[in-house]
């Protein structure tokens, strides 16, 4: 059995772009990473991989001292705030639609498997890999690692169920665009969102990918340096997020800083690899106890988002299986927003320009949508609920 870290990196980069393949194939029904925690889930249980390979590499330390609150601040790179300002009702759906699942979560699912359970599974469902990553360093740091085996699972698993449901909702919302024709004639947009940009252009010879990355990390220390000075109120990563929002409107910022800066896949890479590493203590019978609870939460999480969502669209008169829609995006997120649309439109067989008239009408809302929930809301939400899991 192999101990060296190169030959481990070399087996997760052959599982995780042979998951990426598996994902394209089955056009994100099955994701690299339910696909990732099979293998190693499977690897682990037989003694084919050895349960220390993903953490000999060194990467799960470096994701959990800086590379995830990097992430997290480079989320905020990628948000355009006149975009929410426009869509606005999609935003307020989504935050309504997860108020009512973790509501659920910290009721029902509290009462049935505990607030360990509970807590844990609250950002996951409500999010993706980046908040699913604070669950898992909260339970490497509280000593019980297999809720992080739990979230991750969820994680994994969560888009099985959210995409076929999501899909169907949308077509509805498109055949009732589709049959009256609105698509065809948007509405004229009035008004400008200020221009918040104070700092001057970049100089191109002072704007190369590691000064790029430098600013980033030095927004991100602010953000960290500011929590602490709140003694732990505001959370880490919460501060983050909005300082990387801020120093993107205001120009200190560029847009999507780490994907420019070429720094984007390693990080990203670590983030994926973070998640078999969590399964590495994991037994038959603990997998056995997480199954329930994994299905419970999975099915808590549909229903919460989608009663919620439909009752914040009926209060703001969306319609209900636009909302419905919206809201049950927070269990995949992008590119599954934009995957699902353009599927839906697609099937209409429209000509080119006709076809991209209906994508207008119904993308835009998914794509915020995927960014209210997974990208803001569930890094916010895991912010303030990791530090509570185990206190």
């Amino acid at each position: 059995m192999w101990t060296n870290p190169m030959i481990s990196v070399a087996v997760f980069l052959f599982l995780y772009g042979t998951g990426k393949v598996v994902s394209k194939k089955t056009k994100g029904v099955l994701v690299e990473a339910f696909f990732l925690a099979v293998m190693y889930i499977l690897g682990y249980l037989l003694n084919i991989i050895p349960k220390e390979s993903l953490g000999d590499t060194g990467i799960p330390v470096l994701m959990g001292t800086w590379g995830t609150m990097l992430l997290v601040t480079n989320l905020g790179t990628m948000i355009e705030l006149k975009r929410f300002f426009k869509e606005w009702k999609t935003v307020v759906v989504c935050l309504g639609a997860m108020v009512v699942m973790a509501v659920f979560f910290v009721t029902l699912g509290q009462v049935v498997f505990g607030k360990e359970y509970a807590l844990s599974a609250l950002p996951p469902v409500a999010g993706g890999l980046v908040a699913n990553g604070l669950v898992v360093q909260a339970a490497e740091a509280g000593g019980k690692p297999n809720f992080g085996t739990f979230a991750s699972m969820l994680c994994s698993t969560q888009s099985l169920v959210a995409t076929p449901i999501c899909a169907y909702f949308l077509h509805k919302y498109v055949a009732g665009v589709y049959k009256d024709k609105s698509y065809l004639h948007p509405p004229v947009e009035n008004g400008n969102f200020p221009n918040l940009h104070f700092f001057p252009k970049w100089p191109s010879d002072w704007n190369i990918g590691p000064l790029m990355a430098a600013r980033l990390m030095l927004v991100c220390v602010l953000g960290v340096f500011v929590s602490k000075l709140s003694g732990g109120k505001l959370p880490s990563a919460v501060m983050v997020l909005v300082f990387g929002i801020l120093g993107t409107e205001f120009g200190f910022l560029e847009k999507n800083t780490l994907t420019k800066a070429g720094y984007m896949d390693f990080l990203i890479m670590g983030l994926v690899l973070s998640l078999p590493y969590s399964f590495r203590n994991l037994t038959l019978s603990a997998l056995g106890s997480m199954i329930v609870p994994v299905l419970f939460f999975l099915l808590l999480g549909v229903i919460g988002l989608t009663l919620g969502g439909v009752l914040m669209g009926k209060v703001l008169k969306v319609d209900w299986h636009l909302a419905a829609a919206v809201s049950l995006s927070a269990m995949f997120g992008y590119p599954m927003t934009e995957i699902i649309s353009r599927a839906v439109v697609s099937s209409y067989n429209l000509d080119k320009e006709e076809e991209e008239k209906l994508l207008e009408a119904v993308m835009p809302q998914m794509i915020i949508a995927g960014f209210t929930t997974v990208t803001i809301a569930s890094v916010v939400l895991a912010g303030i609920v990791a530090p509570l899991i185990f206190a």
